[in-house]
C-alpha cells in the first residue's frame, strides 16, 4: 500500500488508501481559477533521485527560493536518514504523470524543518501546495517531530499568508538570512505535539 495524503479539515487527518486507487482527487480551491481549471487528479509521493532534474526546474521558477545545487539534491536523497521529501504529480496533457511541485524537509530528534516547498506556476494557488505541507506535517508528526519550523523571505506575503493559513506562527527573525538579495527572514513555527 502507498501513503497518499489528503487535505484535511485538521492537519492530523490521513487516509490510507490501496495501491488500486493511486490518485486522490483535488479541487482547485481558488474561485476565480476553479472556473478554469478541472478538478485535478494529484498523487504525493516520496521523491527519488530521478526527481532531481524537475525539482530543480520548478525549484529556479522562482526567484523567492533558496537555490540548491543539483549535486546538494543527489546528496539529501541518498541519505534516507537526514532528508525527507516528497513531490506531487499529475497527469499530463500526454497523459503521462509529471512532477508538479515538491517539498524538501529534514527531520532530527522532535524537529521537523522544511527546507524548500513550491508548485509550478501554472498549478499555482490549485490546493496542491497544501496537500504537500499536510503531507511534510503528516509525516514530521509520524516520526515523532513536535513542531515544524521554516525560514521565510519578510518579504515573501504569499507563503507567510499560506503558513498562517497552517497556523504556523512567527516565533523570530534572521537578520540578512538570504542572499540574492540581502534580506531578513522570518522564523515561523508550527507546534504539532498532542
Amino acid at each position: 500500500m502507498q501513503w497518499i495524503y489528503t487535505l484535511p479539515e485538521r492537519l492530523r487527518n490521513w487516509q490510507r488508501l490501496p495501491a488500486a486507487a493511486p490518485f486522490h482527487r483535488s479541487t482547485c480551491v481558488n474561485p476565480t481559477r476553479r472556473l478554469l481549471v478541472k478538478a485535478l487528479e494529484v498523487r504525493i509521493r516520496k521523491a527519488r533521485k530521478g526527481d532531481v532534474d524537475r525539482i530543480i526546474d520548478i525549484e529556479r521558477s522562482w526567484q523567492h527560493l533558496s537555490h540548491w545545487s543539483v549535486d546538494s539534491y543527489y546528496r539529501l536523497l541518498n541519505d534516507e536518514g537526514f532528508i525527507s521529501s516528497f513531490v506531487a504529480e499529475t497527469e499530463t496533457d500526454k497523459r503521462r504523470l509529471g512532477i508538479v511541485g515538491f517539498v524538501i524537509f529534514h527531520i532530527s530528534a522532535d524537529v521537523s524543518e522544511i527546507y524548500n516547498i513550491a508548485v509550478e506556476a501554472a498549478h499555482a494557488r490549485s490546493g496542491i501546495g497544501n496537500q504537500l505541507m499536510t503531507a511534510a506535517v503528516e509525516e514530521s508528526g509520524r516520526r515523532k517531530a513536535r513542531k515544524v519550523i521554516l525560514e521565510v523571505r519578510k518579504s515573501n506575503n504569499p507563503a507567510i499568508n499560506f503558513y498562517l493559513k497552517f497556523d504556523f506562527k512567527i516565533t523570530g527573525e534572521r537578520k540578512n538570512y538570504y542572499s540574492n538579495p540581502i534580506e531578513d527572514a522570518y522564523i515561523m513555527e508550527l507546534d504539532i505535539s498532542d
